[in-house]
């Protein structure tokens, strides 16, 4: 019986998440809760507009869906960004109190977090071919 293997993709975003919960955790331990939430706020900023992306681009495949598969590309990227904005605008109108460096560290730590488990997946990649 063999296993259907998650796409590279959904591991680089499932790493996002748990970044979001980790961050969110060692916050509220070291610097309570206004930091915690602000974090976790930042990071799912980050996440879910990147998962919305994943889920988008990686839609189709094969040669024949190309034309699909660009325009899912270009479709993807706008409404990612477009949910990062939105993000950042309804937490920075409608969350009081909130630590504004807490947001966008989460933000970036999140954001880190996805390069470092793409980084990790091509060099063990890599190890596996050589």
């Amino acid at each position: 019986m063999s296993t259907i293997k998650a796409p590279p993709i959904y591991k680089i975003i499932a790493s996002q998440f748990v970044t979001v919960g980790l961050i969110t955790a060692c916050g509220y331990a070291l610097l309570g809760w206004i930091v915690a939430y602000s974090l976790l706020l930042g990071g799912l900023i980050c996440a879910i507009p990147n998962a919305y992306f994943a889920i988008k681009a990686f839609e189709y495949k094969g040669a024949r869906a190309a034309q699909k598969i660009v325009r899912a590309f270009y479709v993807g990227e706008a409404v990612k960004i477009l949910l990062m904005c939105a993000g950042f605008a309804l937490t920075f109108n409608y969350v009081q109190p909130l630590s504004t460096p807490a947001v966008f560290m989460g933000f970036v730590l999140v954001y880190l977090s996805g390069l470092i488990a793409l980084m990790a997946m091509q060099a063990d990649k890599k190890r596996r071919i050589q």
